[in-house]
């Protein structure tokens, strides 16, 4: 085909067109960019604004880690834990300085099973005895269950509250202490006993290592150190029970434990009350945990 020079002409166009086009498209042709929007507008650097923008999840875990009602319920179930505590030490206390004066030997005394004071009391006309030891046995299992009981209610709290799972140490320690006063020996009791009061332990080395971030810290940190000194004189009495030579020493260091425990729990709720009257506010967060 013989192109004229109008033909020629047009096809130049054409190419010069298409260098343009390809330089500069027009706007019709450009393109699709897609700018990106935040999840919120609201999405600042201040520390102390809600997270709406964030999942329900987190908002609801802002709500339970800042409840004061978990708090109080919390130091609530620590007071009568260690007041059921208490009050199982001063029963053991009175019940060993009840059976001394009535003669009772140290070996019956550390057995402590239904046979060996059967066997006793019988050889010994004492059926009176048993029927105060059986009373003393019913008396301490319900006071150390509902203790160690309470022990596992103030881990699941702080659980709920700080989402730590060091707070099961807690747990765990209430429920060896459960299964040590339900059992029937005195080996398998010294045993789980040993393990229950080294959970606390452990726990009394989480609370040191908690972080409190307002006012009355130092109050807490008394509190804390009360309960480690009280963890540690229960870890001395187990090491005693299981080489059997328990004592009247012994129980005496148990109950100024729970002493020390007592005034640990009251130390804790008087702190939380000192930091709500000072702030004057309800609803606010207690302690954070890192």
């Amino acid at each position: 085909m013989i192109l004229d020079e109008a033909g020629l002409r047009q096809i130049a166009e054409d190419i010069e067109q298409a260098e343009e086009y390809e330089e500069s498209p027009p706007e019709s042709c450009m393109p699709l960019t897609i700018e990106s929007v935040p999840l919120s507008t609201e999405i600042d650097d201040n520390p102390d604004r809600k997270r709406p923008y964030l999942p329900s999840c987190y908002n609801v875990y802002d709500k339970i880690k800042g409840s004061i009602h978990l708090a109080f319920l919390s130091h609530l179930c620590f007071i009568l834990a260690s007041l059921f505590y208490l009050k199982l030490a001063l029963v053991t206390l009175n019940w060993y300085l009840y059976t001394k004066r009535r003669g009772v030997p140290q070996d019956i005394l550390d057995e402590d099973t239904e046979e060996v004071w059967t066997s006793w009391t019988s050889e010994n006309g004492a059926d009176y005895i048993f029927d105060k030891w059986e009373a003393y046995r019913l008396e301490y299992e319900l006071l150390y269950i509902m203790g160690a009981l309470f022990f596992v209610f103030v881990g699941l709290l702080d659980l709920i509250r700080y989402f730590d799972c060091l707070n099961m140490v807690l747990v765990l320690a209430g429920v060896a202490g459960m299964i040590s006063a339900l059992s029937k020996t005195y080996q398998a009791r010294t045993i789980w006993d040993f393990v229950s009061v080294h959970m606390f332990f452990i726990e009394a080395i989480n609370l040191l290592l908690r972080k409190h971030d307002y006012e009355g810290v130092a109050c807490f940190r008394v509190g804390d150190v009360c309960f480690l000194i009280g963890a540690v004189l229960d870890c001395i009495g187990s090491y005693v029970g299981i080489t059997e030579h328990e004592g009247l020493w012994v129980i005496q260091m148990d109950v100024f434990s729970c002493c020390l425990w007592l005034f640990s729990a009251l130390t804790d709720i008087t702190a939380e009350i000192y930091y709500l009257r000072k702030r004057g506010q309800d609803g606010i967060g207690t302690v954070q945990c890192y």
